[in-house]
């Protein structure tokens, strides 16, 4: 007799995945994004919120980190309960909390990681510093399925004068198996998506019509998109295909609530006029 409540098939059709981040009021980015896509990709989410934030469409006020002992506790209590088909990381606020997560991944090394590297909000509010930055290269991105960094945030990953594929590598060389660069800081009509693989051929590229006005979340977007369909057995390749094409429909269909950026509509069943 199956209990009230518990479907038989569930975790099967809607693997839970591990989003680690930070909270955003405004629903935008951060852990809210997180869970929408990843409902939205048919993943269940378990959500870990690294730090507190004052922000809304247009600014970050004030940032609030976990107390290392709470985090640790709910890790506790929640992976005592569940298992993780993915893991995703987003803002994880400062040494303390990103060193948990660190011994948190050793503990999963057959689940796919993805990082999405959040250095610094588009208002310019740094959310890391350099000895994180290092602790993150040597600590968690050894471990790393697939990292999404945009063309700012792969510079300040590899300072350097090389090329994107040059910095690309040299990520791959720390052990991330795939780095997925999105062009959406380049000023040209069509944006440009790169992903690299242990392959010595060159990057899968995905183009993308370039859409109007600034949006709030779109990294969150795609990186949580990415984690739900490899928590579904998704290939990478595959996967990387349908987490971008996902991400440019919740643009596409972003709402223009307030004077800020755009909140990308992330639930395909509901449309807007």
């Amino acid at each position: 007799m199956i209990k009230l409540g518990v479907h038989p098939n569930f975790q099967k059709k809607h693997p839970p995945v591990l989003a680690i981040g930070g909270h955003d009021p405004s629903g935008g980015a951060g852990i809210v994004a997180d869970a929408q896509a990843l409902l939205g990709l048919g993943a269940w989410p378990l959500t870990i919120i690294s730090c507190l934030t004052a922000q809304n469409t247009q600014l970050i006020k004030q940032i609030s980190y976990q107390p290392i002992e709470a985090l640790q506790q709910q890790l506790a209590v929640l992976l005592a309960d569940f298992t993780p088909a993915a893991i995703k990381l987003g803002v994880l606020g400062n040494l303390e909390v990103q060193t948990l997560v660190a011994q948190l991944i050793k503990r999963y090394p057959q689940v796919p990681l993805v990082v999405d590297p959040v250095l610094a909000s588009t208002s310019g509010t740094s959310f890391s510093s350099e000895e994180q930055l290092a602790h993150l290269k040597q600590e968690i991105l050894p471990f790393c399925t697939v990292i999404t960094p945009n063309l700012n945030e792969l510079e300040q990953l590899v300072p350097s004068k090389g090329t994107i594929e040059y910095k690309a590598r040299q990520l791959i060389k720390l052990g991330c198996k795939a780095v997925l660069v999105t062009g959406t800081h380049q000023q040209k009509h069509t944006v440009k998506n790169l992903l690299f693989t242990g392959s010595t051929s060159g990057p899968l590229v995905n183009r993308w019509q370039r859409l109007e006005g600034e949006f709030h979340g779109s990294g969150c977007t795609l990186a949580s998109a990415l984690a739900a369909l490899l928590a579904r057995g998704e290939a990478l390749t595959q996967a990387a295909v349908k987490a971008q094409d996902y991400t440019w429909h919740s643009l596409e269909k972003a709402l223009k609530l307030t004077e800020g950026q755009l909140l990308p509509l992330r639930t395909r069943d509901l449309d807007h006029a």
